[in-house]
């Protein structure tokens, strides 16, 4: 063997070939760490294009969801009007009644004419007539039938509505229904129970032509008793 032969250098070592050994399984490891996490990237990434895809699809749900809402809510918000402004009008009602007058003729005596005329003659001699005692009047109160010609809630979300009325006059001979009278804002609405003396005479109205009737009798009194004292 000579001095200087070569196969004693090029030989590696158990040394280096422990070192290489290390090196090789480092670098194995490395290379299955990184093809791990390559792999691990790729299934996440998957993943959250699967989200992606659901997030989206939950967007447009929620979106094709609040418009349903809003059209449910403007849609109860119209029937809520409509329960209330017909709760409103069922309170009021489209036709109701107010005391009205009439002037009645007491009834005649014997003593006058067709015309209530008592003749007799002047201290000239001319013929001359005056209206008898009888010919006066006495005022009676009956029910006048009104009907509901303007209406308005007083305000927004507001449970209280003020409403006009008016009556038809009756049908005139020659002509046809005439124009309607002035209208009357109702103040009160007459509830079974309250004290006539606290009622206003005009713009108390009522939903049942009795009770106006019986309130109208009570007005009539009243109005014979004043003339009595009178």
């Amino acid at each position: 063997m000579s001095w200087y032969d070569d196969d004693f250098y090029q030989e590696p070592s158990e040394f280096e070939e422990q070192i290489n050994a290390l090196k090789e399984s480092l670098m194995n490891a490395i290379k299955d760490e990184q093809k791990a996490e390559i792999e691990r990237l790729r299934k996440e990434n998957g993943e959250l294009q699967e989200v992606k895809r659901d997030f989206e699809k939950i967007q447009q749900d929620y979106r094709v969801k609040e418009r349903e809402l809003e059209w449910k809510m403007k849609e109860a918000q119209t029937e809520a009007r409509r329960i209330r402004l017909s709760t409103l009008l069922e309170s009021f009602g489209v036709s109701l009644y107010r005391a009205s007058y009439e002037y009645v003729k007491v009834p005649k005596c014997n003593k006058c004419d067709e015309h209530r005329r008592i003749y007799y003659k002047t201290p000239s001699g001319k013929d001359a007539y005056e209206p008898c005692g009888c010919d006066v009047s006495n005022t009676i109160y009956v029910p006048k039938e009104m009907i509901c010609c303007e209406f308005r809630i007083d305000r927004r979300g507001s449970d209280k509505m003020t409403a006009w009325y008016k009556s038809i006059p009756k049908k005139d001979a020659d002509d046809d229904y005439a124009s309607y009278e002035s209208s009357t804002h109702l103040d009160q609405l007459y509830v079974p129970g309250m004290e006539y003396e606290k009622l206003s005479k005009w713009s108390t109205f009522f939903k049942d032509k009795d009770d106006c009737q019986r309130f109208c009798n009570w007005l009539t009194e009243q109005e014979a008793v004043k003339k009595k004292e009178g």
